[in-house]
């Protein structure tokens, strides 16, 4: 099969013509052999890679003869035949074969759902502020529990709100844990599933402000200047919560400076060549800065020397920085200052 074939039994379903065409083209892909699919997968858009992939987990299992059908119906070669089970599992190990990691957890999560997450991504979903006011109320060892189990990043938000005199009994609960016995683990999540995420869930699933910045991340900057604009004219309390959750290029300036050449590390550097095309002078300068004296050299000759890059092609390359700096900052190797930090760190 294909792509021109696979793309006219895909795209009918989307203008809802014919439900039975995307579901063959799910049993074809399911019957190929990998180099088949990722040459495929590799020529298909986004969109169409989303309505196959969700296609095939929810196949579940196809006979011999549907198979047989297919096969015929589309008169390609095949990597195998046979009794074939299409599952969320099943199709999450095909798309890591074929796409970033990133991207397959996005299409994924679309899948499954919310009730596809664990209790533990499910709790890392809600705000700090939720998350410490339930917390004031169990017990430092119980705190320190969850507050372990969730990513660094975000513990640490939910640490801010709560009580010095709580913070300083669970950090040192924290130190002393060597490791969580499974059946406290299992009472913890029947605890939370009960008391809390049931409970919050009937209210409302995430919050608001969370959502609104997630959307923020992924839309063009003009639109985004925008949209705040209007928001903070009309609800600034809402506007000042978004902005602390956004987290821009521009906002790497707040890396502490004693980390920040561990984020440079990671970068790789034609990516970061073109982000730093279009950041400010600081921001350029401060990642030059925690270079060899030779390669911000190279760097700063590559970026002058640099023919102009489409608006797409820098906006991709800063959100793989910053994808590289969150993945960073929630295994603790960088740590990213709250703005009012900012100035302490320059004075010191």
């Amino acid at each position: 099969m294909r792509a021109p074939e696979a793309r006219r039994a895909i795209r009918p379903v989307e203008n809802g013509i014919k439900a039975d065409s995307l579901s063959d083209v799910a049993v074809l892909f399911m019957t190929l052999d990998e180099d088949r699919i990722q040459s495929m997968f590799g020529r298909l858009e986004e969109q169409e890679i989303r309505h196959v992939s969700r296609a095939m987990a929810n196949l579940g299992k196809v006979d011999i003869d549907t198979v047989e059908r297919v096969i015929m119906r589309f008169r390609t070669e095949v990597g195998r035949t046979g009794t074939i089970i299409g599952t969320a599992e099943t199709t999450e190990r095909l798309l890591k074969r074929l796409l970033p990691n990133e991207k397959v957890v996005e299409i994924m999560d679309e899948i499954r759902g919310p009730e596809g997450k664990t209790m533990w991504e499910k709790l890392a979903n809600i705000s700090p502020e939720v998350l410490a006011t339930y917390l004031r109320t169990e017990l430092a060892q119980t705190a320190a529990v969850i507050l372990a189990k969730l990513p660094a990043a975000h513990a640490a938000r939910v640490l801010a709100l709560l009580p010095t005199s709580s913070v300083d009994e669970i950090v040192l609960r924290m130190v002393r844990m060597d490791s969580i016995q499974k059946g406290v683990l299992q009472d913890i999540e029947q605890t939370l599933q009960k008391e809390f995420i049931t409970n919050l869930s009937r209210s409302y699933e995430r919050d608001s402000s969370q959502i609104v910045a997630e959307i923020m991340n992924r839309a063009e900057k003009g639109l985004v200047e925008h949209l705040m604009k209007q928001i903070e004219a009309r609800e600034p309390h809402a506007a000042t919560r978004i902005r602390r959750i956004m987290f821009t290029f521009d906002d790497l300036i707040r890396v502490d400076r004693t980390t920040f050449a561990t984020l440079v590390a990671e970068c790789p550097a034609d990516k970061l060549q073109v982000a730093l095309t279009a950041a400010s002078v600081e921001l350029r300068e401060l990642f030059l800065g925690s270079m060899s004296e030779r390669a911000a050299t190279i760097m700063r000759d590559e970026i002058e020397n640099m023919p102009a890059q489409r608006k797409k092609a820098i906006e991709d390359a800063q959100t793989e920085i910053i994808t590289i700096a969150k993945r960073l900052a929630d295994e603790g190797r960088i740590f990213i200052l709250e703005e009012d930090e900012i100035g302490n760190q320059e004075l010191s």
